[in-house]
């Protein structure tokens, strides 16, 4: 027995796309830029020069360095989804 088609049962809530549309670019472009840029400089060399009041471990920097890159691909990311929204106002004919 064929069930009906239900696109409705299957298709994701609009929300979960457009948060899977942000996130997983984001994620993936932080994690390239943060393989590239530790590739180059030390966590606790930018430490010290930057704030060499804190104690950091180097772990803690690698940690601090990728979500500080994921914040950043994120808004950048949201700011696209947020301009690719379709508008909802309805357009008027010029007379």
């Amino acid at each position: 027995m064929n069930l009906p088609d239900t696109p409705a049962a299957t298709t994701p809530h609009p929300l979960v796309r457009t948060l899977g549309a942000v996130l997983w670019p984001s994620f993936f472009a932080a994690a390239a830029m943060a393989s590239g840029m530790f590739a180059f400089w030390d966590p606790l060399e930018l430490q010290r020069i930057g704030f060499p009041s804190l104690s950091l471990s180097r772990g803690q920097g690698y940690t601090l360095g990728f979500f500080c890159l994921w914040l950043g691909t994120l808004c950048a990311c949201g700011v696209t989804a947020l301009l690719l929204r379709p508008s909802r106002a309805v357009e008027e004919p010029y007379e």
